[in-house]
């Protein structure tokens, strides 16, 4: 094993092939627009996990805290948020905008998403909100919650008339339709889609009005994180 000392300094590119032992700590340089401080290499994760160690195998990266509770993933999330209200929607639209704002999945990957909107709903009527792949996937479970027909409520609620349901086994594009909700309100919606994917490359968000139109809030947001595709851990029996 080699030794690196206090105040030892790597110059250039190249291949290591012996593991260094660095006494001190490592100081990493600024990132640029061309080179990241830190870049990981696909390889095979370990056959036996190891304390400390962080893995990437081309597409989750994992990290061993203990061996008790064994390998975990690290999530990598993708977002995309409304800084600003979004465009009005009337007849059907993405939700977010261009379809440059659609959720990117790859083939054959397992993923978790959470949508969160804030919308305020212009002349009485319904929304139905269609999450479309653009080709079907293997599978997704969908959960979802929304404000009562009459907008959002201070806490603590009221939890009796809040809009719950879940879809399960889903190959296909999914769309629902809202009660009448109430005019010049604002209005919640939140989704959990569990997506198992094919060969699909965007999952897109959209909606349509009954009458009137909707206007998108600030601070709307969805959420992407990349599974394993199989279980991570230590079990215990």
């Amino acid at each position: 094993m080699a030794k690196l000392q206090d105040g030892t300094r790597i110059y250039g590119s190249g291949t290591v092939d012996t593991t260094l032992l660095v006494s001190g700590g490592i100081q990493l340089g600024a990132s640029t627009s061309i080179l990241a401080p830190i870049q990981l290499s696909t390889g095979t994760l370990l056959a036996t996990t190891a304390t400390g160690a962080v893995e990437y195998d081309g597409s989750n990266i994992y990290a061993t805290v203990d061996l008790t509770s064994g390998r975990g993933s690290i999530p990598v999330t993708q977002t995309f948020r409304l800084p600003a209200a979004g465009a009005t929607i009337s007849g059907i639209a993405n939700y977010f905008g261009s379809a440059a704002t659609n959720i990117t999945l790859l083939p054959y990957a397992i993923y978790e998403i959470e949508i969160i909107l804030y919308y305020l709903k212009t002349t009485a009527g319904t929304v139905t909100w269609t999450l479309t792949n653009s080709a079907t996937p293997t599978n997704q479970n969908i959960y979802y919650e929304m404000s009562p027909a009459t907008g959002i409520v201070a806490p603590p609620g009221t939890t009796s008339t809040m809009l719950v349901g879940q879809a399960i086994n889903q190959t296909a594009t999914y769309s629902f339709a809202t009660p009448s909700l109430t005019t010049g309100v604002n209005h919640y919606a939140k989704f959990v889609i569990w997506l198992a994917n094919g060969t699909g490359t965007s999952l897109k968000i959209q909606a349509t009005c009954s009458a009137g139109t909707i206007t998108p809030g600030i601070g709307s947001i969805w959420y992407c994180k990349r599974l394993p595709t199989g279980n991570v851990a230590t079990y215990a029996a």
